[in-house]
């Protein structure tokens, strides 16, 4: 597509050169680089619609590139291209799209290219922004059905993006030039419902003094969604199955049917087969209503997408003129991206609307969230209430916060005695030194200059000359064998994360330390699981 603008990077000559002439026949903007700093260059000055990276990169770690392009270029599509049937185990935690196989197949590459342009088209006109792979899924399945004009069901809670979904069925379809009409039955008494819906003769009632046309005649040659289905009476039930069978109805008070060409779209924020069990709602309509089920994952079960969301709804908030909208720290986003948001992507969005326009700041930081998202710590409390906690554990972190202190404080003694003697700082003598065991030093390399400068290093609370000791603990764990002072960290951490559900914030007040160093830490020791 004219106008998209793609960046290859492959290490690769001749591969690079045919993935470039391929998306330039197919009118793509495209630029190539061989190596990763390069690339980053590249994506500064001007970023691109999608970087194809190359995991056979010989000048830096391609997943040191990947993530940071992710951080720097949250819009921006990453295909992976790789010579391996597909990338290994650690790309699939990444904030990439797509792969393809090399040698790359002009065919292929094409379809998975115009499916991202897709993608990016559908989040852009309908505001729907997300990498999840469940949105992902549910976004493809409407491009797959809006064609078909097949019934569609979408479920989801309430704040979770159905009605914009509805609207991009409709505006995929071949109805996309008829009208689009948002019913919610839920805000409609129940005995006017049925006027409303297939409208009513002169007289029906004691207020019809004329002829009126219901939702399905206005909706006719279009799209007409009915949203919170749950909520209609079974009686209207019956005259919806109706329509749907027979493509017409009779008005309210009438006695002749009216044919309609309406493609139904419904949406519910209830689990309709309670409903079914319950009587309150019509198993015949449900299996008529579900021919294709879609259904809209809840915000806190996609929590990568929250500071893309930020950073759009940011972007777009309403703001004095010639002001700039404030930015929001790391600690504000890793809160904001740890609550439940129960409104689901409507919460957020007006959760940032107003900060961006009644903060009055340059930054945004936690303490300015509402209580219900961050509840800053108690300035006097030294130590964690644990609950529920075996002794033998709480004995045993107690163990490991004061050794912990103890080392701290070991290391920093040349600096002070120093510093009273009005000397240079000196480290101590060798003979003093606590040395890790060989198998705990892990060579760590030497980052590229440019391909990771956006990269915090890892442990970099650590002071100059910091060497991490070995510790001999016995525990009735299994842990019961030399262990650096970075494992028992790591486990420390790794437990209070599981103790709270994997809940960060919870997990660092636990621990002592900020939200901002535990989730380095869960970053530096690999925990993916809780990343």
């Amino acid at each position: 597509m004219e106008g998209r603008s793609i960046l290859v990077v492959d290490g690769e000559t001749d591969s690079r050169r045919q993935a470039a002439s391929i998306l330039r026949n197919a009118g793509y903007d495209v630029s190539e680089t061989g190596t990763a700093a390069e690339a980053l260059r590249a994506a500064r000055k001007d970023p691109p619609d999608i970087v194809l990276v190359d995991l056979a990169l010989s000048d830096a770690d391609p997943e040191q590139l990947i993530r940071t392009l992710s951080a720097k270029h949250p819009d921006t599509d990453i295909m992976l291209t790789t010579r391996q049937h597909e990338p290994p185990r650690q790309y699939r935690q990444l904030d990439v799209s797509d792969y393809i196989e090399k040698p790359v197949d002009a065919e292929e590459l094409l379809t998975k290219t115009r499916m991202l342009d897709l993608r990016r088209e559908f989040q852009q006109r309908f505001q729907l922004l997300g990498k999840h792979e469940r949105f992902i899924a549910a976004m493809e399945s409407v491009l797959q059905v809006a064609p078909t004009g097949i019934q569609v069901l979408l479920t989801g809670e309430s704040g979770t993006g159905k009605e914009g979904f509805a609207r991009a069925i409709h505006h995929y379809s071949d109805r996309h030039d008829g009208p689009f009409i948002p019913i919610n039955c839920g805000a409609i008494a129940e005995g006017v419902l049925e006027s409303e819906l297939f409208g009513h003769e002169k007289g029906a009632f004691t207020d019809a003094k004329g002829q009126r046309k219901g939702y399905f005649e206005q909706a006719h040659g279009g799209t007409l969604l009915l949203d919170e289905i749950g909520d209609m009476p079974r009686s209207t039930q019956v005259k919806l199955l109706r329509v749907l069978e027979q493509q017409e109805f009779i008005r309210v008070g009438g006695s002749t049917p009216v044919k309609t060409d309406v493609r139904l779209i419904a949406s519910t924020n209830r689990d309709l087969s309670e409903n079914i069990q319950d009587g309150t709602f019509r198993q015949d309509l449900y299996y008529r209503l579900n021919a294709v089920h879609i259904h809209l994952p809840a915000l806190r079960e996609r929590r990568d997408d929250i500071p893309r969301l930020i950073s759009h709804f940011i972007r777009h908030a309403p703001v004095k003129p010639g002001a700039s909208p404030p930015v929001f720290t790391e600690e504000a986003l890793a809160a904001l991206s740890d609550y439940e948001w129960p409104g689901n992507i409507r919460e957020l969005r007006h959760l940032v609307e107003s900060l961006v326009v009644t903060s009055g700041k340059a930054r945004v930081d936690a303490e300015d969230l509402p209580d219900r998202i961050y509840t800053p710590p108690m300035a006097n409390r030294a130590l964690p209430v644990p609950q529920n906690r075996n002794p033998q554990d709480m004995d045993r972190e107690m163990f490991y916060k004061i050794l912990w202190q103890i080392l701290t404080a070991v290391h920093e003694l040349p600096s002070k005695i120093s510093a009273a003697l009005g000397r240079g700082p000196e480290p101590l003598p060798d003979r003093f030194q606590l040395q890790p065991p060989v198998d705990a030093v892990q060579d760590v390399e030497t980052p590229n200059d440019d391909a990771v400068q956006d990269v915090e290093t890892p442990n970099d609370d650590a002071g100059p000359g910091f060497v991490r000791p070995a510790v001999v603990v016995t525990a009735d764990d299994g842990l019961d064998r030399l262990r650096s002072m970075e494992d028992w960290e790591r486990e420390a951490i790794r437990r209070a994360l599981e103790r709270n559900a994997g809940h960060r914030g919870k997990a660092a007040q636990e621990l002592g330390i900020s939200e901002r160093s535990i989730y380095r830490k869960i970053r530096d020791f690999g925990l993916d699981e809780y990343a």
